[in-house]
């Protein structure tokens, strides 16, 4: 039996956040402009912020939970990747793909075509949005992955199906 009072606490595991690191953001960006030959190039300085936009994405929301934490940090990565111009071409499609791959990364998706969402990384691009009009979007369009979803959906049957009796007895 677990008492609960001001001196008794109950330790609840914190989800791991996956955040992405510089190698996988310019690895993001070389795939993207490969795709349309474009280059793949930024400047030593724009390195540096961009490794210090990762710092800040990872220390984002750490005080919050993890359903609040993923929408938030991956509406600031998005936001600062477009806003931030820190490749030579390609910054737009690189948020839009690094928010996405940070989204997918912690058992979240969302479709990347969704027009509302091209539209505000569009903007943000050209500093017509701001970080929260972003976080309205990607908290608005964020669901749970299939297989996030599904690990739910199976919890709930094995807590109910293995205290079945139990839920009969108590009912009303």
């Amino acid at each position: 039996m677990v008492k609960c009072g001001p001196m008794a606490r109950l330790r609840v595991a914190k989800r791991l956040v996956h955040h992405m690191d510089f190698p996988t953001l310019v690895e993001v960006n070389r795939e993207i402009v490969t795709l349309t030959r474009e280059p793949h190039e930024y400047s030593k300085a724009d390195g540096e912020q961009l490794e210090s936009l990762l710092k800040e994405v990872a220390s984002r929301a750490d005080n919050q939970d993890f359903e609040q934490a993923i929408p938030e940090k991956a509406s600031l990565l998005v936001f600062k990747l477009a806003s931030g111009q820190h490749f030579k071409a390609g910054n737009k499609r690189t948020a839009l793909v690094a928010g996405l791959v940070f989204l997918r990364k912690n058992g979240y998706k969302v479709k990347i075509d969704d027009p509302e969402l091209i539209s505000i990384v569009d903007k943000a691009g050209m500093a017509g949005a701001s970080l929260d009009d972003v976080y309205d979007v990607i908290g608005r369009l964020t669901v749970k992955s299939a297989a996030e979803r599904k690990a739910w959906d199976g919890a709930v049957k094995q807590v109910i199906e293995s205290n079945s009796k139990f839920l009969t007895d108590i009912g009303s």
